[in-house]
């Protein structure tokens, strides 16, 4: 019975001594500041090293980790009494968990109309990107009374960096700037001016005549982003050509992969995550079409690439417009001009296929250079391949269908993120 009753009380008690026994090992009291736990772990870690007990360090460090995290957690819970009221805890319980899911803790104050966070985090200083995800929860939640917003990149007990605005005007900001990817007014309306721009110049003679050039250009970087992936140099030209070698290169796949990890790896240490999905998602392609795909099932996509890129490419571009890349690849200005360039091609491929669907326009036999009578163009070669009429124009005109779709279902995803509507702003995040 006695060991029954000591059971649960050895239980609560045990993780309390294992602490006291952490604090003694750094010589520190429990209650020490960060500087305080740091120091002390140099200072002992020195001790074992000179005294030639290197197999305590593992102990010591568990031991420092511990009582630094015991610290960064009592330091995020203090908050005053008279500073607790329920929007100002229901603030703290949000950014809380947004903040501790990237393993940040948080120490948050209201003085008046202001709120002071100050961030810590386990591997060092807190980038300035996490502010950016505070601004967007606290205009999710709108809190009553805050004006002022005032963000601390903390390290231990120093300021490593700071950023202060006002609540209101940093929506505002946002959507007076051009340049702002979370600009509501240009992601609600940038698509439509841009679709209906390009469709204006589709009739007008003179503008489609100039925007040619355009749509040859992706056209011919459909071949080589095929060529590209599958590990061939290709030097896309604007006149309607494309020079791609006829043998692999490993070091086109390297570099093509080298490039990748470094979009990768920019949108890992700048959180933009959609840069990382791209990279993985393209990387695995390119393996595969380097290594494993079929050298016929090459050709096949070499020439349908050339078509089928106005279509994926030119979605691809009008897609990224929303997403901001990491800064070593950053486009917020050259976005308009490639969303311009993008709807157009995408408008005048689809519109092309559509009037050879209804059978009142051929399929483009030929080349750009050469006339329809050249044996070497892209449809020509997916003939001899054994692709009928009827399969080439429904190929094509599908691919338009389902860009189209895309295209649609990613414009209502941030038109609705862009509502003033909470609920629907809460559910677009």
């Amino acid at each position: 019975m006695g060991i029954l009753i000591l059971t649960p009380i050895i239980r609560y008690l045990r993780p309390i001594v294992m602490n006291l026994e952490y604090y003694q090992m750094l010589n520190v009291q429990p209650g020490a500041s960060i500087d305080e736990i740091d120091a002390a772990f140099g200072k002992q870690r020195m001790a074992l090293v000179k005294e030639g007990r290197k197999s305590e360090i593992a102990l010591l460090t568990a031991a420092y980790h511990q009582c630094r995290d015991e610290t960064l957690e009592s330091d995020a819970a203090v908050i005053t009494a008279t500073e607790i009221d329920l929007p100002s805890q229901q603030i703290r319980e949000t950014l809380d968990r947004l903040l501790r899911s990237d393993h940040i803790y948080s120490t948050i104050t209201i003085a008046g109309r202001e709120l002071h966070i100050k961030l810590q985090s386990r591997s060092g200083a807190v980038k300035a990107q996490v502010a950016k995800q505070i601004i967007q929860c606290l205009q999710v939640l709108d809190p009553a009374g805050i004006e002022t917003v005032v963000i601390y990149g903390m390290h231990g007990k120093r300021n490593e960096w700071k950023q202060k605005f006002q609540l209101d005007e940093k929506v505002k900001d946002a959507d007076t700037d051009l340049y702002a990817f979370d600009n509501r007014y240009i992601n609600r309306g940038a698509l439509l001016i841009a679709f209906a721009i390009a469709i204006l110049a589709q009739i007008l003679v003179f503008p489609r005549f100039l925007l040619r050039g355009i749509q040859i250009w992706i056209h011919e970087f459909g071949h080589a982003t095929v060529a590209w992936l599958a590990g061939h140099a290709a030097t896309p030209l604007p006149f309607g050509w494309t020079n791609i070698s006829e043998n692999r290169s490993p070091i086109v796949y390297i570099c093509v992969l080298l490039l990748l990890l470094i979009l990768f790896w920019s949108g890992w240490r700048e959180q933009k995550y959609p840069a990382m999905v791209m990279a993985v998602v393209i990387a695995i392609v390119q393996f595969y079409m380097t290594w494993l795909m079929p050298e016929d099932t090459y050709h096949l996509l070499l020439y349908f690439g050339g078509v089928g890129g106005e279509f994926y490419l030119s979605t691809l571009l009008i897609v990224c417009f929303y997403f901001p890349l990491p800064d070593k690849f950053r486009w917020d200005f050259w976005r308009y001009l490639f969303l311009l360039m993008a709807t157009y091609t995408f408008v005048e491929s689809f519109s092309m296929w559509h009037h050879i669907k209804t059978g009142s326009a051929e399929i483009p036999w030929g080349t750009m250079l050469g006339g329809q009578g050249d044996a070497g163009g892209d449809m020509n070669n997916l003939s001899s391949m054994g692709w009928s009429d009827v399969q080439i124009v429904n190929t094509y005109s599908q691919l338009g269908n389902v860009c189209l779709f895309v295209l649609i279902g990613f414009y209502l995803f941030f038109l609705l993120k862009s509502l003033p509507n909470r609920s629907w702003r809460q559910l677009s995040k």
